[in-house]
């Protein structure tokens, strides 16, 4: 997986000497030396134009795979995060005509195909990857993040130098300086754009390349999206050959995604997603070896039974064959790691997924792995989020009926969005209370949005920041934030609702949270290569091509007008040979590390952290939040903590783990106090 960190200076730039520039690239490749600990590389241009340094976490080609890499004339230098898979093909081709190689590493692929392609490279890259190219002759710098930023890159501009990073602490070295975007904090830049709470930082977004000329110009532009066909557009295809074609590109995105050099794990839960990948993996290992056996990482919250879902993944390990890990996560364990995961992810985090992650790849390391697979993203692209059937009522889906599906009439799906609509904010939908609807932006609600957003409100920010900013208007702000083109095809209907929710769900939630938080950020704090095999984008490419009714579809129930929602149908239907009958009939249920169960006495690890952590004198300091009011929620919280179901952390909690963050953050980048 690696890190990389990169430094170019434009011409009217000056530039230090190499000695310097070393030192700081040396200092800002310590910072994210947890990435890779096997080794650290660096090149710098003979002008000082260019520094690019890399620690390298060691997966494929063990032995000659170092980086930065470079070309036989030393005019193409790169580093390269990720992993990119198909690669011996691609060599193959590239060996046929006339190009060389001096590793078998998958990452010297950058280098050539950008001798042949230049940027047209990133068409021919299949994976998760970020990757920062200097080209000596062009005195350019090239910059990519896979398609759907699966791989962190940041990019500032900092003393008039431009930097990328993997993870914004390594500016530090470098000599940035963090200060507080306070328009980002108020209308959560982090989820809804592309800025961060740093001001001036910014991710690359996911499927975008950057060109740094030495002027000082820098260009971004997307080279990949996703995209949906008309929502009235019938499809060529038979429900069986829908079914078919699913499950032979999973099982592909799977095979690829075994390619190691190293001892490969699975990530496993009590759901369906990651139990299909722990299924079609045991199945393509057998191929080989009869005997194959997986191993298995399940977190185990031991102290609620109602959220443990342990029991479930010892089924399915048993029936794979696989060997399982049960690795404890208790409400102490799990708020043990929470500033790591703030400090690590971060951002502001308002859970305990990435705390949890964060439990689970260390037990994964300790055990002498250091890839895993995981299900995330399936939930994403097929349609799995109990919002989602709210979405896909909202328009008629002809697609659907053209293949002879049994669907509600208009008069019962009418109904049925009303009903949903009405209940929108029961714990079904996670205290809903953001929808994009109100923004006039877009013709889709945003139902996944206050599910997983610190629930900040105005009052949470001092009066005089507010006054200057107005309230957050975060559902305009994620709207604002979309491509125009998604826009307008939710506002003209030319894409079907449930596309443009699976859409809006896949570049916030998970391309801004899950796979920082829960995914990359978490595991790299162990040095662990996460591969997530739904995210491959032949796979992903050809279910948005599919009618909505086969990823949401309806059941008919035994009553006359009465339907229930059968999520991710036809995900469940590829992967049914590879899933026990349970995981198959499973329905989603919501994945939440707990906080301490309400039957037990006394103040809770939590509670008690979070007064111990936040005071006066450590929210004042941040000079963002009205201290009465976090105050009256901390009173409150202490008092009468909530309980809700599946695990779900009370909304007060939540506010303060907002807090807490930023008091993290503040601490760990030496933030001064936000003053106007």
């Amino acid at each position: 997986m690696c890190g990389l960190t990169a430094v170019f200076h434009s011409d009217s730039v000056a530039r230090p000497v190499a000695d310097t520039l070393k030192n700081e690239l040396v200092a800002s490749l310590n910072s994210i030396k947890h990435r890779g600990p096997d080794s650290m590389g660096m090149y710098i241009s003979t002008d000082v134009r260019v520094g690019l340094g890399h620690v390298r976490l060691s997966i494929i080609d063990l032995t000659t795979g170092q980086q930065p890499l470079s070309d036989e004339d030393q005019l193409i230098h790169c580093v390269v995060t990720g992993e990119l898979y198909d690669h011996e093909r691609i060599r193959a081709e590239l060996l046929k005509q006339g190009y060389s190689f001096k590793t078998k590493s998958d990452s010297e692929l950058v280098v050539q195909l950008y001798k042949r392609d230049g940027i047209n490279l990133l068409f021919h890259l299949r994976g998760e990857f970020a990757f920062v190219l200097y080209d000596v002759k062009r005195r350019l710098l090239f910059a990519a993040r896979d398609r759907f930023g699966i791989k962190p890159l940041y990019y500032t501009v900092s003393n008039g130098r431009i930097l990328f990073a993997s993870e914004i602490k390594a500016f530090m070295g470098l000599g940035w300086k963090a200060e507080w975007d306070i328009d980002s904090i108020i209308h959560n830049g982090e989820v809804s754009d592309e800025r961060t709470v740093f001001k001036g930082v910014q991710k690359l977004p996911a499927g975008h390349f950057a060109l740094c000329a030495a002027s000082g110009y820098i260009r971004t532009e997307r080279y990949w999206d996703m995209n949906y066909p008309n929502a009235s557009a019938p499809s060529p295809e038979t429900v069986e050959s829908m079914i078919s074609t699913v499950r032979s590109l999973l099982v592909e995105s799977v095979r690829l995604r075994l390619r190691s050099d190293v001892p490969l794990a699975v990530y496993l839960s009590g759901g369906i997603d990651s139990s299909a990948v722990a299924g079609i993996a045991t199945h393509l290992l057998r191929e080989q070896d009869p005997n194959a056996k997986l191993t298995a990482f399940t977190l185990a919250y031991t102290e609620d039974e109602a959220t443990d879902e342990s029991p479930l993944a010892v089924r399915t390990a048993a029936h794979l064959g696989a060997d399982i890990k049960l690795v404890p996560a208790t409400e102490s364990a799990l708020i043990g790691e929470f500033e790591e995961s703030v400090w690590h992810s971060e951002m502001p985090n308002a859970t305990f997924h990435s705390a949890g992650k964060i439990l689970l790849s260390r037990a994964v390391r300790n055990n002498g792995f250091r890839v895993t697979l995981s299900g995330e993203g399936a939930d994403e692209v097929f349609g799995g989020y109990s919002w989602f059937p709210l979405d896909y009522l909202r328009w008629p889906d002809p697609a659907g009926a053209a293949l002879g599906l049994p669907l509600p009439s208009d008069e019962e799906r009418c109904e049925m969005l009303a009903n949903l609509e009405r209940s929108a904010g029961s714990p079904e939908f996670s205290s809903v209370n953001v929808d994009l609807q109100e923004s006039t932006l877009l013709n889709v609600g945003a139902h996944h949005v206050a599910a997983n957003l610190i629930p900040f409100y105005g009052s949470t920010f001092k009066p005089n920041i507010i006054a200057t900013t107005g309230p957050p208007e975060i559902a305009r702000a994620i709207a604002e934030g979309l491509n125009p083109r998604v826009r307008q095809n939710s506002i003209s209907g030319a894409w079907h609702s449930l596309n443009v929710a699976l859409y809006v769900t896949a570049k916030t939630f998970l391309g801004r949270i899950i796979l920082n938080q829960v995914g990359d950020r978490a595991d790299m704090v162990n040095a662990i290569e996460g591969r997530p095999a739904y995210l491959d984008h032949h796979l992903v490419e050809y279910v948005n091509s599919l009618p909505p009714s086969v990823k949401i579809m309806p059941v008919a129930g035994s009553k006359p007008g009465s339907w229930t929602f059968n999520e991710k149908w036809i995900l469940r239907q590829a992967v049914k040979p590879f899933v026990t009958d349970e995981m198959y009939r499973r329905k989603k249920v919501p994945f939440n590390p707990p906080p301490r169960p309400a039957a037990r006495p006394g103040a809770s690890p939590l509670q008690l952290h979070l007064s111990r952590r936040i005071t006066q004198a450590s929210v004042e300091r941040l000079g963002i939040f009205h201290w009465p009011y976090i105050h009256d929620t901390l009173t409150s919280y202490m008092e009468s903590p909530g309980f809700p179901a599946h695990g779900a952390i009370d909304e007060r909690a939540r506010i303060l783990l907002g807090v807490l963050s930023f008091i993290v953050l503040q601490e760990r980048f030496n933030v001064p106090t936000f003053s106007f």
